[in-house]
């Protein structure tokens, strides 16, 4: 602390009152018996005092430093006994569970004006409208929004407006919006583009990201300014109540994990929030509680299942307490608790509460209905070997590579915790499979393990993404994506990995492509632009690639058996969801389903398709919930 001491003042000059000649003459007037009596002199000609309070006050002064340093030590080793036996403030605490929303739907819960509660909800695919629910439960209301591209990111403190970020497609940033709760035009604020945002306290000023960047500006987007560069992607800045401080959630791109940083309000200061707490736990989405005396925030619980719960950390100290810093876990079990936002008041506590469970389900097109495939199972990423006997599949949520046969029968977990495993492929033999699988802290890699067990093996070990992989007819080499730092480019490209030389290349003309997918002839490649809006076709023999084709959202290809072709997840114009096919031969597109009334799984990857042996298309339903929950907050 900054020391509350001063230097002591130097003496104040001294001035005689009179001559000395004015002091002889005044001598000379006095009687002989009012002239005082010499002081004692000792044999050295010394003179000494009669009075004890003049040998205290020489001795006093004398010691002075020594008895100032005894007493300052006396008053610390007080203060020390007195932390000692203060007693512990409590922890705190939540209770009084209230289930706020009731439709079951994933969930983005953003912010509060005190009688409401703002949220993003996850219907079909990419259409996330905007919901309010009243802080004591009912029905959502949706609210209107000029475009579906526009993502809710905040409430302004006094709640009259949203914060939008216009993000269309796979866009990283883009333009930023007020729009007014009441009812009126959104307003674009000034020239701030970003993804992610939040308003001061006071409603003076606006933080927001941009890419790597951590922005401030005026409430209404003017006088913007870089306010500093973060060590990743960052996503739910929070301000301190006295707005002096902001925490946001990095990402971490090379090992996908989350954690929280802090930066003063004026750049400076930045550092990582909680550092060494729980090192290999994701920890997420913090907000300060209104008095500013705990911040709240998600983090993953130790355990195969990666459960995320709520914690609190105090943030002030008490008079008289003893105030822990340490993490408190607030919630418990193997219900999932995120997106903590405190009351306004702060005596409640808001999250969004579910589980998360697939059930993996067939389309048959003869009935028009989807049902239970494999009994059923948890499950995505389903994949069968070139025979149709055998299938591959990771099991939801979990992340463990499974094999069996296509009944069902003779089931084998081939990778467990910690390594989380998707998107699995069967070699062309059908000996081996290869997937994409992370580690803690980890970035993406390729592995290949057998289908008789085995230890998975990194195929390339680059160190960096690598992701989506198929194999090639003849089994001779994989081909990924995602790994733009082959060649230093900025953006996702396609890549083909030898394995026999372990070298890989990039495929003319494929960057800004991923998700690839090799044909069953050998003779195409099918990838989707960044934007999910095209689908490419890559020709071998012509080295080219040309549009197959455009749709508003469109992902997950898969190629049918004889290579005809090619059925992929797609949403149209409208926001309807639904699987497609297109021909090879023609281009010309066709919609096998809807699936405006198929509540898909959520996954790590996002939704998923796939295609059984008879080319059925395959998806993971959402038998989990998600709903907005209440809690007292029990503050010491």
């Amino acid at each position: 602390e900054p020391s509350g001491l001063q230097r002591e003042g130097e003496a104040l000059p001294y001035s005689a009152a009179s001559s000395a000649s004015g002091l002889d003459a005044g001598l000379s007037r006095q009687s002989e018996s009012s002239v005082p009596a010499p002081p004692l002199q000792s044999d050295s000609g010394t003179q000494h005092t009669s009075s004890d309070s003049q040998v205290i006050a020489a001795l006093v002064k004398r010691h002075k430093k020594s008895f100032l340093g005894g007493l300052t030590a006396a008053v610390v080793i007080a203060l020390i006994l007195v932390y000692w036996l203060m007693p512990a403030l409590p922890p705190p605490s939540v209770s009084g569970y209230v289930q706020l929303t009731h439709d079951g739907a994933p969930k983005y819960l953003a912010g509060t004006d005190g009688s409401r509660l703002y949220m993003i909800r996850r219907v079909q695919g990419f259409t996330t409208p905007i919901a309010q629910v009243s802080v004591a439960g009912g029905q959502n209301v949706q609210i209107r929004r000029p475009s579906p591209d526009m993502r809710l990111r905040s409430v302004s403190p006094d709640g009259s407006e949203l914060l939008l970020a216009d993000l269309p497609g796979q866009s990283q940033d883009g333009p930023l919006w007020a729009l007014p709760v009441l009812g009126g035009p959104a307003k674009r604020l000034a020239e701030s583009e970003g993804h992610d945002g939040a308003w001061s306290p006071d409603g003076k000023k606006l933080a927001y990201v941009k890419g790597t960047a951590l922005y401030v500006a005026a409430a209404d987007g003017t006088n913007s300014r870089k306010l500093i560069s973060l060590p990743g992607t960052a996503f739910g800045p929070a301000w301190s109540p006295d707005g002096t401080e902001i925490r946001l959630t990095l990402l971490d791109e090379k090992g996908q994990t989350y954690s929280i940083w802090q930066v003063s309000a004026d750049g400076t200061n930045l550092h990582q929030f909680l550092p060494g707490w729980h090192a290999n736990s994701d920890k997420c989405c913090g907000k300060w509680t209104p008095d500013g005396k705990y911040f709240v925030f998600e983090a993953f619980t130790s355990g195969e299942n990666r459960v995320p719960q709520l914690w609190a950390t105090r943030e002030m100290g008490s008079f008289l307490h003893k105030a822990s810093h340490t993490p408190v876990q607030l919630t418990s079990g193997t219900t999932a608790h995120v997106d903590p936002v405190p009351g306004k008041d702060g005596k409640k506590l808001y999250a969004v509460e579910g589980f998360r469970r697939g059930e993996l389900e067939s389309y048959d097109a003869k009935s028009r209905q989807f049902l239970p495939f494999l009994s059923g199972i948890s499950a995505s990423g389903a994949n069968f070997s070139r025979d149709g006997q055998w299938v591959t599949y990771v099991s939801y949520p979990e992340g463990n590579l499974w094999r069996a046969k296509a009944d069902g029968t003779q089931s084998l977990q081939l990778t467990s915790s910690p390594l989380f495993a998707a998107m699995p492929r069967w070699s062309p033999d059908g000996k081996s499979i290869a997937f994409m699988g992370q580690l803690p802290n980890k970035p993406w890699q390729i592995y290949v393990v057998s289908a008789a067990a085995g230890t998975p093996k990194e195929a390339m070990g680059s160190g960096h993404d690598e992701i989506d992989v198929t194999w090639s007819p003849d089994g001779a080499s994989l081909i990924f994506s995602g790994a733009p730092w082959l060649e230093g480019s900025g953006a996702s490209a396609v890549y083909e990995l030898n394995l026999k030389t372990q070298k890989a290349t990039k495929l003319p003309g494929s960057d800004g492509l991923f998700s690839p997918r090799w044909s069953p002839d050998g003779r195409y490649v099918a990838a989707v632009a960044s934007d999910d809006k095209q689908m490419m076709l890559f020709d071998f023999a012509s080295q080219k690639w040309a549009e197959l084709t455009s749709l508003a959202q469109q992902g997950w290809e898969e190629w049918s058996h004889d290579g005809k072709f090619v059925s992929f997840w797609g949403e149209a114009s409208n926001g309807e969801p639904g699987i497609y096919r297109v021909s090879i031969s023609n281009r010309k597109v066709e919609k096998i389903v809807s699936l405006k009334d198929f509540k898909e799984a959520p996954g790590l990857l996002g939704d998923w398709i796939g295609l059984g042996p008879d080319d059925s298309p395959l998806l993971v339903k959402d038998t989990g919930t998600q709903d907005v929950v209440s809690m007292d907050f029990h503050e010491p």
